[in-house]
């Protein structure tokens, strides 16, 4: 079957407030829940109307493409902070037009700098590559696309951030397309592949930690003192500084294997759990490996725990 379908599902998540979506697609931002499941006709005139919302909150999918069933589960806390600065967004997978030319995008952003600032900056990354993803007239390679929609986001944080304090967004965002696999990345948000019983990341980490063990490499300091030294997570490359520094995607899309699970998360989740305990997460039902995750980064308990957030895409 070319396209998607959705199934009833139930959300873990709590106090959300309902506003309408973007093209039909499956939207939290900053702990704004929202969906649109309205299939119409006309795709490009659909994409620019808002339909009402649906009176319950969605936190997993089955869409089905052209060459299998994707299933897909969600995590969202805010953990011990004071607001929700992660944002993130699935396509419109009731979309059969959508799901078949272009495939699934997911994207999550983690806003940085003031708690409105932050939590605006991450909503803008989200909108951004949602809406380029649902109205491009013209959609090429998804592993450029991609790239163009990091640009894109970039360039409207950029400017939201003018006169405001430093802030800005990292992102990770793929496209899921007959089995291919197309990722882009800048910050320090992670992609995993899951395989085999194996946990992978796809993606690096901009930040200062990777100049440090450079130069402990070059013997220009000690492993000890790269180690220890308390900028190691500051970022050196993020969606609002300007020019962008460093952006990550795959060269060319990858093929994806029958029980692939392919994970997107916020520093909430791989600050609090070990790749280890994140695989020993994973369950046979993708919301299922969402939930625990979610409950294992809750059950440390740790002060000021981050916002979390986590979306598991997994092929059959």
């Amino acid at each position: 079957m070319n396209g998607c379908e959705s199934v009833d599902i139930i959300s873990i998540a709590e106090n959300y407030w309902w506003v309408p979506a973007i093209g039909g697609s499956l939207l939290i931002i900053g702990g704004i829940l929202a969906l649109v499941l309205n299939r119409k006709k006309d795709r490009k005139k659909s994409r620019k109307k808002t339909a009402a919302p649906v009176p319950a909150p969605v936190s997993a999918s089955r869409p089905e493409t052209a060459s299998g069933p994707v299933l897909i589960g969600n995590a969202h806390h805010i953990g011990a902070r004071e607001s929700q600065q992660d944002s993130f967004a699935i396509s419109d997978i009731s979309d059969a037009e959508l799901c078949g030319q272009r495939g699934i995008l997911g994207v999550m952003a983690d806003g940085m700098g003031g708690m409105a600032d932050g939590a605006e900056a991450s909503s803008i990354v989200v909108r951004t590559m949602l809406t380029y993803f649902n109205e491009a007239e013209a959609f090429g390679a998804p592993e450029l696309e991609l790239l163009n929609m990091a640009y894109l986001a970039n360039d409207n944080v950029t400017n939201f951030m003018s006169g405001r304090e430093k802030g800005g967004s990292t992102v990770v965002a793929v496209i899921i397309h007959r089995r291919q696999l197309a990722w882009v990345s800048v910050g320090d948000s992670r992609i995993y592949l899951v395989r085999n019983g194996a946990i992978v990341q796809l993606n690096r980490e901009h930040t200062y930690a990777e100049e440090l063990d450079k130069m402990a490499a070059m013997g220009m300091m000690s492993w000890e003192e790269a180690a220890s030294d308390p900028k190691r997570p500051a970022l050196t490359s993020y969606l609002g500084m300007g020019k962008l520094e460093q952006v990550d995607s795959s060269a060319r899309p990858m093929e994806l294997l029958s029980g692939d699970r392919v994970l997107l998360m916020s520093d909430g989740v791989f600050n609090a759990l070990a790749d280890e305990e994140i695989l020993a997460a994973i369950k046979p039902e993708p919301q299922a490996s969402a939930a625990r995750i979610q409950e294992m980064v809750l059950e440390k308990g740790y002060p000021g725990q981050d916002n979390l957030t986590v979306i598991v895409f997994q092929v059959e």
